[in-house]
Formats: structure tokens, sequence, C-alpha cells
């Protein structure tokens, strides 16, 4: 029987791995059912309900990130991204996927701020958030006075900073000769998030002391501004999130030298996942404030997506599991045009908030579908150059 390394050489790519697009799907719809409990329900208010939710949410794109970096390196770990040429080549089938449904949805929100606020370029920073994300650079720097006009697209921003890390990332993960390695460079990355969260949680006054001479002028507003600093450096920065993706890479390696996992790690892992999200934590544990912003989830993420990888749940070939794996950029992306508006129509506290939350997250998942239909995947084969579909299914 092939390993998937040898069938990777006989087939000149790599299979398609359809366990994978199950663990797609479930990643966006953890970041949606956290969306709409925060956004269109009184669970906010009741935090024993509305804490696991929350995580859900954090778990959700703790997945992409993990789910970012196995497929990437799938995909190229076999072929070097080399020269000019070929970063051209990966460059353009990253940004090809993204941005143009990113730059519609981007328009949209600042078509929003100037008819809500009429001249916002005179309120300070707005140019330079706008710049920012016209770059997708908005999640590397902390700028706490500038507005933020497009909230959601930090993971996007996140994303393309590994982007740019991920051809020299890769000859290293690539290089990994046994699965011992590859086992060994995954837990080490984890093991280095962990450590980067200890050093934030031993040095947090030293951190914010800098913050608020960086920042003279939220100095009224020490509260806000540590909320800021704290969002930005264990949540939305690369810099924290940056091992998630080490460790998908790993576990990808893992899979091509030929990790077969035993069949109890998928239920294992998904059990771990459903303690860490419903057991409640001390609120006072600020190191587990930080952990769970980033790498917390991560272990069990890695593991379960290696479980599908090698075998595919029955729910992966469902067809609207596989059109919401395939729209989870444009699903996630839409999400405040989409979910958003539902609670000016009914209530969050009011008695029709389940209606709210269910009609909400069902018309996010049709404008996704057709937003990835209509735009994301017409643009990416007009810009690559392609026709037909991306038989290599590559999305965020």
């Amino acid at each position: 029987m092939l390993g998937p390394q040898t069938m990777q050489h006989a087939h000149g790519k790599p299979p398609f791995l359809a366990g994978l697009g199950g663990f797609r799907a479930l990643a966006v719809a953890a970041v949606l059912v956290g969306h709409a409990a925060s956004w269109l329900t009184p669970l906010p208010g009741l935090p024993a309900l509305h804490a696991p939710l929350a995580r859900l949410t954090q778990c959700g794109l703790s997945g992409f990130f993990v789910l970012s970096g196995f497929v990437l390196q799938y995909n190229y770990g076999a072929r070097p991204i080399t020269g000019l040429r070929g970063l051209g080549r990966f460059a353009t089938a990253r940004l090809s996927r993204i941005h143009p449904v990113y730059l519609l949805l981007l328009t949209v929100s600042l078509t929003d701020i100037f008819i809500r606020f009429g001249r916002p370029w005179e309120v300070p920073g707005f140019c330079q958030s706008v710049l920012a994300a016209l770059t997708l650079t908005q999640s590397w720097f902390f700028v706490a006075e500038a507005p933020s006009v497009y909230p959601l697209a930090w993971a996007v921003s996140t994303e393309v900073f590994f982007y740019l890390l991920f051809p020299i990332l890769t000859r290293g993960v690539s290089a990994l000769a046994s699965r011992r390695a590859a086992c060994c460079a995954g837990l080490a990355a984890l093991g280095a998030a962990v450590g980067l969260d200890a050093c934030i949680s031993a040095h947090w006054p030293a951190l914010f002391a800098w913050a608020l001479r960086a920042h003279p002028a939220l100095a009224g507003d020490q509260p806000r501004l540590a909320g800021l600093l704290f969002e930005w450096l264990t949540y939305t920065s690369p810099y924290c999130r940056l091992f998630e993706f080490i460790a998908g890479m790993a576990t990808a390696r893992l899979f091509v030298l030929g990790g077969r996992p035993p069949a109890w790690l998928a239920p294992a892992a998904a059990t771990l996942l459903a303690v860490l999200l419903c057991v409640p934590a001390p609120e006072d544990w600020f190191f587990f404030a930080i952990l769970k912003n980033n790498a917390l989830y991560a272990p069990a993420l890695a593991a379960l997506c290696l479980s599908l990888a090698v075998r595919p749940p029955s729910f992966a070939s469902n067809r609207l599991i596989s059109h919401i794996a395939g729209a989870s950029l444009s699903i996630y992306l839409v999400q405040p045009f989409a979910l958003e508006p539902w609670k000016h129509l009914f209530a969050p506290t009011g008695p029709l908030w389940p209606m709210a939350a269910l009609a909400g997250m069902a018309a996010t998942i049709a404008a996704g579908i057709l937003l990835a239909r209509f735009v994301e995947a017409p643009a990416a084969r007009w810009i690559g150059g392609r026709r037909g579909k991306n038989a290599r299914g590559e999305t965020l």
C-alpha cells in the first residue's frame, strides 16, 4: 500500500484530503456560532453560559491557523519555493484567493463609514488604518489610537504574515527526515508558544508601561489601553499565533512521512477540546487568559487535523459541508455584514433572540457561499490564469 509521500511522487501532486474540508467547515462553524452568541443573544450577560461560546470562537480561529500551516506544507513541502518566479507564483496563488473578496467587503465597510461619519479622514489615524487595511498589515503593529476600519480582517492580515515566512519555514520543516523529528518540531513550536505566553504574563507590567510611554494620548484611559494591548499582543498579532501555524506545518510533515494516528486519537482530541471549552477556569488566572487566546487548543486541533486527514469522517463528503468548507474565507469575512444586522431586527434581549441567531448564521453561510462562488473562486481563476476548479483546494 502506498504511503502519503509515495502517492505524492507517483502522481506529481498531493492527493485531495477530504477530511481537511470537514475540519475547515468545523472551524468556520465554531467561529460563526461564537460570534452569533456574542452579537445576537443575551448570553454575554451570563458569563457562565457565554464563556464556552466565546472560547469556541478562539478555538475556531486557532483551527484555521493550524489548518493553514498543514495545507501549505502538504501542498508545497515536496516542491521548494525558490527564485523570484517561484515566489511570485506562490504569492499570486495566495493573494488571488484572498484579496478580491476582501477588497470588495473592505469597500463596503469603508462606504458604510463614510455614510455614517461623513468626514472620517478628519479622525486621527483613519488614513493610516485604511492604508494598513489595504496592504493587509493591520495586525502587524500595535496602533492603539487608530480606529479599525474592518476589525474582523485581522485574521487575514495575520495569515498574510505567515505566507511571507512560509517559503523560509518550509525548508526547515521539509528537511525533517523522520516522524519523531516532525513530532518533536510540532511540540517544540507549541512549547515556544507557551513559553512566550509565560513571558508575557511575567512581564506584563513592563509591557504596559511601554505602551503608556508609546501612547500618551490614552494615558487617561488606562483600562482601555490595557485591553487593546492585551488583545493585540496575545490574540490578533501574528507573533504569538505563528507557532500554531508552524505546528500545523509539522503535523503535515508527520502525515507525509506516513504518520498514521490510532483510531482513538480523533475522539480523544475532540473530548479534550470539549473539556477545554466547557470547564471553567479561575477568572484571576492571568496566564490562562493569555494561553486561551492562542496556543491552548492547538495541540488537540493538530491531533484532530492529522486524524481527519488519515481517516476522513463521513460528514466531510456531505454537499453542504463541502460548500461551507470551500467558502470558509468568504463566510468569515462577511459576518459583520450578514450576521450582525440581525440584532436590529430581533432584540438580543427579547424572546426571539434564538430566531435571530439561527437566521443570522443561515444568512451568513448563504452569503459566504454566494461570495465564494461568484467573487472569490472566479477572481482566483482569472488572476492565476487558470481555468476550471482549483484542484488543490487551497483556501484560508
